[in-house]
């Protein structure tokens, strides 16, 4: 079972919460201060038809992918 892991973005200090159920299956919570601070989160959208759920940040990705590898989330096998 996966518990809920509050994830630093090393970049622009966006804190978000993060769960992780396996290595293919993450749901990510933020909040407006969250995409405030972040520029990929909170860059307008290119289209007419695109919500913030679309939107993501590699470097938080990148951020999420660094804490799964060091066991943050518990087991995901």
């Amino acid at each position: 079972m996966s518990k809920s892991v509050q994830i630093t973005c090393g970049t622009c200090s966006a804190e978000v919460v993060v769960k992780k159920f396996s290595w293919h299956h993450t749901t990510v919570q933020w909040n407006a201060a969250t995409a405030s601070n972040c520029t990929e989160l909170g860059a307008p959208s290119v289209g007419a038809h695109d919500i913030a759920a679309m939107r993501s940040c590699p470097r938080l990705r990148d951020a999420i992918n660094v804490a799964a590898v060091e066991g943050k989330f518990g087991n995901l096998d």
